[in-house]
């Protein structure tokens, strides 16, 4: 009797649990089913109106329709509509020169351009053994055509992307040098190796000064490398590093340099959607150990200001120059789509070392110094020795140079002063 009550039991209890499991099933099959039906018709909307544009326009249009431009102005407009100001849609061409400034190497002429009041292209950078220098061009040699396209018309991007291009292709470039004498030189496109730094002792100096241009996977690498030639060279006490206008760039790429110069500690941290924060990266024991300075404008943005918030935090120097941009959100690493070209967008906030973020509001300099109007006009054509702003940051390096002795040597009589 006890055994057939116990059967009854299970079998009562097999048949709720099944009710209760194809209940749960049916409602979790539906809402995910709502769902489905609600992103698939959202997309049936989008897809028609394009298509019903589509349409309209291939019926009447007078021109010819190019698709592969048309297909990446569509990605391109996608992007923009998101409301991301920082999300940014690549063509499968512009995706390539970008994993190629990544990587260090670039296919073109060998140099790097503003536009210049005078509305010409400007060099402000021609990089050892590209066409360009072996052609004679150097820094602050003007660019007035490319080809039969006159520069004053054109816009940056236009620029830089007619000045790259396919390996073994020429171009015919107008220039003007710094004297105003003209003359046409045909070079052919390339790859060359574009370091992201400079650096030198100024003579009579035991300070070093580096600038980083950007950000790559290389720049930790070359940073290393000029620390060890300028100590190999001089008595090395200090350097100043010089962030004006650095804004691109990986953020793992920044923090390996970071890591490079700082103590251990956090480096940033990524504040997520949900509210939660994610540790980027540590740096760990190992650091120069030397007081610096870093150099900022109002052109110093992302990577560029987290490098020298985190010199200032770790307690490695103070940051000199003007407040910086305030570009403090994070953009996923770019998603490659079937084409070769890409998607980058905001995944999250950038936080500081102390968990703080300078997204619409910038670093504000612990020494602050503006450049006059016209040495902002003629920014490019200032060197080291006749930058006042350079000046200052070495000025300030040299005072923290002067008070770290100072306590040194305080430290020193204390402890060789007998006891009372």
């Amino acid at each position: 009797m006890n055994k057939k009550i116990t059967v009854n039991l299970a079998l009562a209890i097999a048949i709720i649990a099944m009710t209760v499991t194809f209940v749960i099933t049916m409602l979790l099959s539906m809402n995910l089913f709502d769902r489905t039906v609600s992103n698939v018709r959202a997309k049936e909307v989008m897809y028609n109106k394009v298509a019903e544009i589509d349409k309209n326009v291939r019926a009447n249009y007078y021109g010819e329709i190019n698709n592969d431009s048309l297909y990446d102005y569509l990605c391109a407009g996608y992007i923009a509509g998101i409301g991301d100001k920082n999300a940014t849609y690549y063509t499968a061409k512009q995706y390539l020169e970008l994993q190629g400034i990544q990587n260090g190497q670039v296919i073109g002429v060998g140099v790097d351009v503003v536009l210049d009041t005078s509305g010409y292209a400007r060099v402000i950078r021609c990089y050892d053994g590209s066409p360009a220098a072996q052609a004679g061009v150097a820094k602050n040699w003007f660019i007035t055509k490319i080809g039969d396209s006159d520069v004053k018309r054109l816009s940056l991007t236009q620029i830089n992307s007619l000045l790259r291009g396919e390996e073994g292709t020429t171009v015919t470039l107008t220039v003007l040098n710094p004297s105003g004498e003209e003359q046409t030189i045909e070079v052919q496109r390339r790859t060359y190796d574009m370091p992201t730094i400079t650096y030198t002792v100024p003579e009579g100096k035991t300070t070093g000064y580096i600038q980083i241009y950007q950000f790559n996977s290389n720049t930790a690498g070359e940073v290393q490398t000029a620390i060890e030639t300028m100590q190999a060279s001089t008595q090395l006490q200090a350097l100043v590093f010089d962030v004006r206008n650095t804004s691109g760039g990986e953020l793992d790429d920044v923090m390996d340099v970071i890591d490079l110069l700082c103590p251990v500690g956090p480096i940033a941290s990524q504040q997520n959607k949900d509210g939660t924060v994610t540790v980027l990266d540590t740096s760990d024991s190992k650091e120069v150990d030397l007081p610096m300075a870093v150099l900022v404008n109002g052109n110093t943005s992302y990577t560029g200001e987290l490098f020298a918030v985190s010199l200032r935090e770790f307690g490695k120097g103070k940051v000199v120059g003007t407040q910086t941009a305030g570009k403090g959100t994070i953009q996923c690493t770019p998603v490659t789509l079937s084409d070769g070209s890409a998607i980058s967008y905001t995944v999250g906030i950038l936080l500081d070392k102390e968990g703080n973020s300078f997204d619409g509001t910038g670093i504000t300099p612990d020494v602050e110094i503006a450049l006059k109007a016209d040495e902002e006009a003629n920014f490019y054509s200032l060197t080291v020795e006749t930058d006042p702003q350079i000046s200052k940051a070495f000025e300030a390096v040299t005072a923290m140079v002067s008070s770290q002795s100072a306590q040194s040597g305080a430290a020193a009589s204390s402890a060789s002063t007998p006891a009372a």
